[in-house]
């Protein structure tokens, strides 16, 4: 799980911000220790077959959509043959991160145009809510707003089903996980740390967050897990 690749940024988000130096590293490493991309319906059918998928399968993913994927992010997956899913909040599309407002940094976000040109080049897009609010303190009908609001119109500006939903914050629970499904998601991706197992609940899949700070060999303890 990332959030930037980005080479400059705030220091209160350096967590998030990865270079573009230290992500060509781990791609290289992944790439040359044997990885490939696989699609969340890849892992879905060999859920359901409990038959493990081919090679050394992993999915990348991306939250918030920030305008700097289209520079750094995405030219290094192509080079290096990976794909990614990058999950919007939808009425932010082409604004920039209020979110982070807090931090001292607010950044351009993608815009439909660049949206639509990802989806054409092989990138998953996904729901990161309409809003980017934390779900747990929000009314039930509230949630179903943010989920199903960020499906209807990515559904209506990409043209294609949205199936996958990232919670904001991570923030969710048994409610939060229930409410989103029912709004037609098939996969919830949260950011409880792990890799997933055939037992993992496909509205609760964990993920593994990459840091700012990660050397390479931290990187690569953390895909041991």
């Amino acid at each position: 799980m990332y959030h930037r690749v980005a080479p400059y940024g705030s220091a209160a988000l350096s967590r998030y911000r990865v270079t573009p130096e230290a992500f060509e590293q781990q791609l290289s490493q992944l790439r040359d220790a044997g990885y490939c991309s696989a699609s969340l319906h890849d892992w879905r059918v060999a859920k359901e077959l409990n038959r493990p998928l081919p090679g050394r399968a992993i999915h990348i993913t991306f939250d918030d959509g920030y305008c700097d994927f289209m520079t750094y992010a995405w030219p290094l997956l192509r080079k290096y043959n990976f794909s990614a899913s990058v999950f919007v909040a939808t009425n932010a599309i082409g604004g920039a991160s209020t979110w982070d407002q807090r931090y001292g940094e607010v950044l351009p976000l993608l815009g439909w145009d660049e949206l639509r040109w990802l989806h054409t080049e092989g990138v998953t897009v996904g729901a990161h809510s309409a809003n980017h609010k934390p779900l747990t303190a929000l009314s039930i009908g509230d949630i179903v707003h943010e989920a199903s609001r960020a499906r209807v119109m990515l559904e209506r500006g990409l043209g294609v089903p949205v199936t996958s939903f990232a919670y904001p914050y991570g923030d969710q629970d048994e409610i939060v996980r229930h409410l989103v499904g029912a709004c037609g998601y098939i996969f919830g991706l949260t950011c409880l740390s792990g890799m997933s197992q055939f037992d993992d609940q496909l509205m609760a899949l964990p993920r593994i967050e990459i840091a700012g700070s990660d050397t390479l060999e931290e990187f690569v303890t953390k895909l041991s897990w």
